[in-house]
């Protein structure tokens, strides 16, 4: 499935003066393992006792379809039942691809899966009668949580949150205790991107403007984990139970051992063949498989509290060090919650530095700085390097002669003077000091008959106050192969 086809994405390099640290500590990437490179396999629930998604086999085709891509296979649990409500009778299910039986039979048996994906598999229990047939049973559910709890992924989509609100453990697993209870009509509003560096965002708009059904939850999750996107109600009706200035709509937390991932768009069958959509969810996926890493890691400022409040602290100086910790993190917080993100890493380097200061006793101190390296990796992208610098390109196959080429043209719109290097299959090519309003253009040469799809890379370069500005952007050209 080809994602990217025809877009042009434009990506900030970091300028050459960078963020000191306090305390000289060094930034890491950080967090479990990534899978094996070899193949693995995902678990899509589609499982459905209540109202049925009709995204619900589009997200599984779709699924499977990335897989072929992305080095997975699926299996799919979404078998035909006769439940009814006023939603109709029964649910057909997908006959077709569901298992012969139900997965959920232990927690060693659900540990082939690099994760479990619920597409919106509602079950009815929102009335919270308990009485009400859940998604899983009792001992489905506990093969479920020794999933998670050995270290298991989860993803959560749309209507994950709609289904065993009898469930409090599984409320906290999608997100926060957030479940949901109501959406207003499907209409288009905007997104907003909360934190750009994790791999399930960094391709994504700042604010991306879609069409969707938008859920309301019961409670906001914020305090529990760590948000992605956020809802701008101020362009769309909300409608009942409206959340306010702060509604997230995509989260991601470590929980219990294992990662979960939840977007709560994706009810519009056209989700499932927008490639900006299908890119999101698929970095969820391998994300919570452990297949990619960055961005904090979805990493929480609570989460890094509750590591330190767990030190032993009865060897000499370890109390002093661990209050000291605490202090930064607290400090390095409201500085995040105040919108400074740039204090909030300087404040963390100081709090790094101490983490190796502690004796071995204390814990594991390896876990607590990779925690508080995520912190920083969270932050840092967050930090504003001032305004990118205005500039447009494009990419086409040419014929000339005969012969194919490829042009590309990059025009400086910006109001400063800019080197830029423009970087094909073909080759390479410099202009320095592309004056304002100005355009740089080349012909490449393919020496190709059929010329296949590809990227090109233009870097641009600028002097602004006082600092060396650098700024990327890459543009897809289609091929005639």
């Amino acid at each position: 499935m080809d994602l990217f086809s025809g877009m042009t994405f434009r990506r900030a390099v970091a300028a050459a003066a960078a963020l000191p640290l306090v305390g000289g500590a060094t930034l890491m990437t950080a967090g479990p393992a990534a899978a094996d490179e070899e193949d693995y396999k995902i678990l899509v629930v589609g499982e459905t006792l209540g109202f049925r998604h009709s995204h619900i086999d589009d997200t599984t085709r779709a699924l499977i379809e990335l897989g072929a891509d992305n080095g997975f296979t699926v299996d799919v649990w979404d078998p035909p039942n006769s439940s009814a409500g006023w939603w109709g009778s029964g649910s057909p299910g997908q006959p077709e691809l569901t298992m012969d039986s139900s997965p959920f039979t232990s927690a060693e048996d659900l540990a082939q899966y690099a994760t479990i994906v619920f597409a919106s598999p509602v079950d009815n229990t929102n009335s919270l009668n308990p009485a009400t047939p859940r998604l899983l049973d009792d001992a489905e559910l506990a093969a479920f949580q020794g999933y998670i709890r050995g270290g298991g992924g989860f993803v959560g989509l749309h209507a994950a949150t709609d289904t065993m609100h009898t469930v409090p453990w599984y409320s906290q697993l999608t997100g926060g205790g957030a479940r949901f209870v109501s959406h207003p009509q499907q209409q288009t509003a905007t997104m907003r991107v909360e934190s750009p560096g994790h791999p399930s965002t960094a391709h994504l708009p700042a604010v991306w403007e879609r069409f969707d059904e938008w859920y309301n939850y019961t409670t906001n999750p914020r305090e529990d984990v760590h948000v992605l996107i956020t809802l701008d109600e101020s362009t769309y009706s909300p409608g009942n139970n409206a959340m306010g200035e702060d509604h997230p709509i995509a989260w991601c937390q470590n929980f219990e051992g294992g990662r979960s991932w939840y977007e709560g768009a994706g009810h519009t069958d056209a989700s499932w063949t927008d490639p900006l959509f299908l890119e999101h969810v698929l970095k969820g996926v391998e994300w919570t498989a452990g297949v990619v890493e960055g961005g904090g890691n979805c990493v929480t400022f609570g989460e890094v509290d509750e590591l330190v409040a767990g030190l032993n602290t009865s060897a000499v100086g370890d109390g002093v060090i661990a209050g000291a910790i605490s202090s930064l993190l607290g400090s390095a917080r409201t500085a995040a919650d105040a919108g400074d993100p740039a204090t909030a890493v300087q404040v963390l380097g100081g709090a790094r530095s101490l983490v190796d200061h502690l004796s071995a006793a204390a814990g594991d101190r390896a876990l607590l700085g990779t925690k508080i390296d995520d912190l920083v990796d969270w932050q840092s992208a967050l930090v504003d390097d001032g305004p990118a610098l205005d500039l447009s390109a494009e990419a086409e196959l040419r014929t000339m002669g005969g012969k194919q080429y490829l042009a590309v043209r990059v025009v400086n719109q910006d109001d400063t003077a800019v080197d830029l290097t423009v970087t094909t299959p073909y080759g390479t090519k410099e202009f320095a000091a592309v004056a304002p309003t100005k355009n740089a253009y080349q012909a490449f040469a393919t020496r190709l008959v059929e010329v296949p799809a590809g990227q090109v890379t233009v870097t641009a370069t600028a002097e602004r106050d006082g600092e060396t500005v650098t700024e990327e952007l890459v543009v897809d050209f289609a091929g005639t192969a």
